[in-house]
């Protein structure tokens, strides 16, 4: 077991998608109470009815102020507290160069993948800040935060926004007792994943099996991660097994990077 889970609260946005999920069971499986937060309530509905005691399913648009401000205050009202917090909510963007994007599935991509980071990010840093334990916060980027592909770049921009913003807010939190850090996976096998092989391999001109064998070979360890593994490093940041890990971007990508 990891320590200084059991027993704490912690928030999961993107809790119904493949990641979320998965880090909902592993909390979960440790001993927090878990809040999974999406905007799909069936979704986290059926991990509530899966998991039992100890997780509150709530349907929530995480780019919502009013949204966002309701499920901390829930949370807070049901366990009294919120020690760790999960932002983990984002969406893939569609396949297509930068001239080509159109505005409104931008805003859409931003406002999934950065504006939620950014509103939950706010929210647990007020409630961890009343708290004498404080918390962890932990943001799901990726490594496409850390560099550039044709076709994506929109995506690109949304991921390096949310790990600039954690950099900026480990200067804040640090001090508060509060420890920031990103969880930056590579290629996972995630429903989010399907609609990016298909752009990427359009764009490539070659069909999606052709892609996808591609992109595990170009993994040094041969094959996409499993979202449990991701879950397991969003775990172990939240936990007090690091405690001096604080503005770090640790990437889980098979060796993919550097």
């Amino acid at each position: 077991m990891l320590k200084g889970i059991a027993g704490k609260t912690a928030i999961v946005t993107g809790a119904a998608g493949g990641i979320g999920a998965a880090a909902v069971r592993r909390l979960h499986a440790e001993g927090a109470n878990v809040v999974a937060v999406d905007i799909n309530q069936a979704g986290v509905d059926a991990l509530a009815t899966e998991l039992g005691d100890r997780v509150l399913a709530i349907g929530a648009d995480v780019t919502s102020p009013e949204d966002t401000a309701k499920f901390f205050a829930t949370t807070v009202e049901k366990f009294g507290s919120v020690d760790m917090f999960y932002a983990n909510a984002g969406v893939e963007s569609r396949v297509l160069t930068v001239a080509d994007f159109d505005i409104n599935d931008f805003e859409k991509v931003f406002a999934v993948n950065v504006l939620s980071a950014f509103l939950g990010a706010s929210a647990a840093m007020r409630q961890m800040a009343t708290q004498p334990e404080r918390g962890k916060i932990v943001f799901t980027a990726s490594i496409a935060g850390l560099k550039g592909d044709a076709g994506v770049g929109v995506y690109v921009a949304s991921k390096h926004a949310v790990i600039g913003m954690s950099k900026s807010l480990m200067k804040e939190a640090g001090p508060q007792g509060i420890r920031v850090n990103v969880v930056a996976p590579g290629v996972v096998d995630t429903r989010m994943m399907r609609p990016l092989e298909e752009g990427l391999a359009g764009l490539a001109g070659i069909d999606v099996e052709t892609f996808k064998g591609a992109m595990s070979a170009a993994v040094p360890m041969g094959r996409y991660a499993e979202p449990e593994e991701i879950a397991a490093t969003a775990a172990w940041l939240l936990s007090d097994e690091v405690p001096y890990m604080h503005g770090e971007v640790v990437t889980v990508g098979g060796g993919l990077w550097p």
